[in-house]
C-alpha cells in the first residue's frame, strides 16, 4: 500500500489534469489487482488441498512448463474430474534466490505472487487474473501481458511449476523424471 501512495503522490507532483487522471486510474487498477493476491479465494489453498510447503519444494512432484504451453481452463471441473493442473510461483534454480523464491532486487509482484503461490496454488482462472497487475514490464513495456508466458517482465528470475493433483486419491501425481524443473531455462521467453 504504501508503494501506491507513493505512486499516487509522485503522479500528482508530476502531471495535471487528464493524464494525471489517467495515470491514477491505471496506477489503482494494478493496486486493486495486487490487493487480489491477499484474496484467500485466489488459488486452492494448500490446506484445502492436504499438501504441505515440503510436498511442493520436493522435485518428484514438479512438472515442466514449457515456453509456449497452453493453459488449459479446468478450474470450473475441481474435483468432477480426477487431476488438475495447479501452478507455482517459484525462483528458477540460477537465480541464486534460495528456497525462498526472493532475492534483494526481486519486484513487488514477483514478491506477492511467490508467497501467494507458497499457500495456495493457482489454477488457469487465477493466473487469468494477474495480467495488468505489473504494468510496464511486458514485451515492449506493455502495461498488460500474459503474467503466465512472461511471469514478472523484463529479466525475471521466477518461472511457473506445474504440479498435477489427483482429485480422488487427494495426492500430487509424481513428475516423470524428464519433466522436472530444472529442465526449465530462466529467460527462455523473449523479454522475459
Amino acid at each position: 500500500m504504501c508503494e501506491y501512495i507513493d505512486s499516487i503522490k509522485t503522479i500528482t507532483e508530476e502531471f495535471g489534469g487528464a493524464e494525471a487522471i489517467a495515470k491514477i486510474i491505471d496506477e489503482t487498477a494494478k493496486e486493486q489487482i495486487m490487493d487480489l493476491m491477499d484474496d484467500p479465494s485466489l488459488g486452492i489453498s494448500l490446506k484445502e488441498l492436504g499438501v504441505t510447503l515440503e510436498d511442493l519444494n520436493n522435485n518428484e512432484f514438479m512438472h515442466v512448463v514449457k515456453d509456449g504451453d497452453t493453459l488449459e481452463d479446468d478450474s470450473q471441473n475441481f474435483a468432477k474430474k480426477d487431476l488438475i493442473n495447479l501452478y507455482r510461483y517459484v525462483a528458477h534454480s540460477s537465480s541464486g534466490y534460495g528456497s525462498g523464491n526472493i532475492g534483494d532486487n526481486t519486484r513487488r509482484f514477483c514478491k506477492k505472487v511467490s508467497t501467494r503461490t507458497n499457500t495456495a496454488l493457482m489454477r488457469y482462472v487465477d493466473i487469468l487474473k494477474l495480467n495488468g497487475s505489473n504494468a510496464g514490464f511486458g514485451q515492449g513495456g506493455s502495461n498488460v501481458y500474459s503474467v503466465f508466458k512472461f511471469r514478472g517482465g523484463v529479466n525475471c528470475k521466477h518461472i511457473w511449476v506445474k504440479y498435477v493433483f489427483n482429485t480422488k486419491t487427494k495426492q500430487l501425481v509424481k513428475a516423470p523424471s524428464n519433466e522436472q524443473p530444472v529442465m526449465i531455462g530462466a529467460g527462455d521467453v523473449p523479454n522475459a
